[in-house]
């Protein structure tokens, strides 16, 4: 089995992983400012965490959650870093989904670096517009790139909100 904490170590903090982003720099940036993150989605005593994202940069979904939990633990004493997919299969295998591995995967874990959650790669209502278009994909009605444009417009309208909920909730049942 992987040790977490080591690939947490080895990862890149967020802020360079920004740097990493080129063109979609500028919607991160947008979906920070625009998330709408309320005073009590967290509680107070929130424990010290660290959140290792697997991901890669050009990956939409994260473009969109990413910033979003950025902004929701803005203030806290949570470190963020990133682990490029493609350059850890070995840590990417541990956390497949479906038997893909569909990104990004956010592990939180505590300050001993044992996993205590795992959130990705999309809200349930993100996966639901998803869902929603699949069909038409499959019988070649649809272009995959059609679909994203969708997700992102759902992200966008959005605001973060559903990300908050889903995340917050999942991760009150851990704390």
């Amino acid at each position: 089995m992987i040790n977490l904490k080591q690939e947490f170590e080895k990862a890149v903090p967020i802020e360079v992983y920004k740097t990493y982003l080129g063109e979609q720099r500028a919607l991160h940036d947008l979906h920070y400012k625009r998330a709408e993150i309320s005073a009590d989605a967290l509680p107070e005593n929130l424990p010290p965490l660290r959140i290792l994202i697997i991901t890669e940069p050009w990956c939409g979904d994260s473009t969109a959650i990413v910033p979003v939990l950025q902004k929701l633990f803005e203030g806290r004493d949570v470190v963020m870093r990133v682990a490029f997919r493609d350059e850890n299969p070995e840590l990417m295998d541990q956390f497949l989904t479906n038997g893909g591995r569909s990104i990004p995967v956010i592990l939180i874990l505590d300050e001993q670096g044992r996993l205590r959650m795992r959130f990705g790669p999309r809200p349930q209502k993100a996966q639901a517009v998803f869902e929603q278009y699949k069909p038409l994909f499959e019988e070649g009605k649809m272009e995959r790139k059609e679909i994203s444009k969708k997700i992102r417009a759902f992200y966008s309208k959005d605001r973060g909100r559903a990300i908050v909920e889903e995340f917050t909730t999942k991760l009150a049942s851990v704390l």
